[in-house]
């Protein structure tokens, strides 16, 4: 992880504390969207795994005769 994602983490996270304590104290709501949103984000940042990648190859013959039908 780069600083700079790092960085974008931690300020998800500060958030996410902020709106889980405003929740809790009912000063302001933020809403539930707004809390889902800066879940999915902070597991986006935390997502430094590589992803699996399928490929398929497809003969030329097979491309051509599907554009002939």
């Amino acid at each position: 992880m780069t600083e700079q994602q790092a960085n974008r983490a931690r300020i998800v996270r500060e958030a996410i504390a902020s709106a889980m304590e405003k929740l809790e104290a009912s000063h302001m709501k933020p809403t539930l969207a707004d809390l889902v949103r800066l879940l999915q984000i902070e597991k986006e940042l935390d997502a430094d795994e590589p992803r699996e990648i399928v490929v398929r190859w497809v003969e030329t013959a097979t491309v051509n005769a599907l554009k002939e039908r």
